[in-house]
């Protein structure tokens, strides 16, 4: 199976570090440094990840990463734009996918790595949406393409059409399917997986993995380096998306790449798992 990163990793992704009130370029370029230098194997972000006086921030301060490690992927999207201080709209139209993706590879200074549909469950037509997505794979403006927030419906009617390259969509641990995922493993098809603890509105990631959580007491570290530790290793075909906003927690995730597993996390999180009726 080809996949669009060449090995498996984390992910780190831009969203927060440029919309979270409070947001500067100066910490979110410190939390990007910390990622690139630890090892993340891409940086996510997208045409939305931007500000009003300022269209380009998110995919610039990706290209900046970048320059620590030239050839580390990127992901970005396309067809949802800022339009005020707090809305953003959705266009899918052959138009604004082609002049995203030409905005992108501006602001990336290459053929965008990975280009998605940021809302797919919001476009008018989807059909349309991605062949123009596979033209612009065809003639190699981007290099694979995909969907984001995209139902398995919506997977399959894209199928229809062109072969896609990945799709990225929330999967919080014990708060959402993995019905998703498991369409896309099935299917050959790369999946990113943004929030993975949750979001800011989940319960605490340790009340919902109670025995990681015990484990990651045990062993003197955090209950989030442990999950991506075990998610790395018991999900194939899945990449975590993180969304850290501090340099120290950026350093603790992307540890878990390099951490050994066992079979005592994987049957704690596989348990945790199964009491929440979640079935991977």
């Amino acid at each position: 199976m080809t996949h669009v990163l060449d090995r498996p990793g984390i992910v780190l992704g831009i969203a927060a570090l440029v919309l979270n009130e409070g947001a500067t370029d100066e910490n979110a370029r410190a939390v990007i440094a910390a990622a690139v230098d630890e090892g993340v194997v891409a940086l996510d972000t997208a045409r939305a990840y931007a500000r009003l006086d300022d269209d380009g921030v998110g995919e610039r301060l990706a290209a900046e990463g970048r320059d620590r490690r030239p050839g580390l992927p990127i992901i970005t999207k396309a067809g949802h734009y800022r339009a005020g201080a707090s809305a953003w709209h959705s266009d899918g139209s052959v138009e604004r996918i082609r002049t995203d993706a030409a905005r992108s590879a501006e602001l990336l200074g290459a053929p965008v790595d990975l280009l998605l549909l940021h809302r797919a469950d919001r476009v008018d037509d989807l059909e349309q949406s991605v062949a123009t997505l596979a033209a612009l794979r065809d003639e190699g403006l981007v290099r694979a393409i995909g969907l984001s927030n995209a139902s398995v419906e919506l997977i399959d009617r894209a199928l229809t059409v062109a072969p896609i390259d990945a799709v990225q969509n929330r999967l919080g641990l014990g708060v959402d399917s993995f019905d998703e995922y498991r369409h896309c493993r099935e299917a050959g098809i790369d999946f990113f997986g943004y929030a993975p603890f949750g979001g800011p509105r989940a319960a605490p990631l340790a009340t919902r993995v109670p025995h990681v959580a015990a484990l990651a007491t045990q062993r003197g570290t955090s209950v989030h380096r442990l999950v991506l530790e075990v998610m790395l290793a018991v999900l194939p075909g899945y990449w975590p998306v993180i969304g850290s906003t501090r340099v120290a927690s950026v350093r603790d995730a992307v540890a878990a790449m390099s951490e050994p597993i066992d079979d005592e996390l994987r049957d704690a999180l596989l348990g945790d798992l199964e009491s929440r009726g979640v079935a991977v």
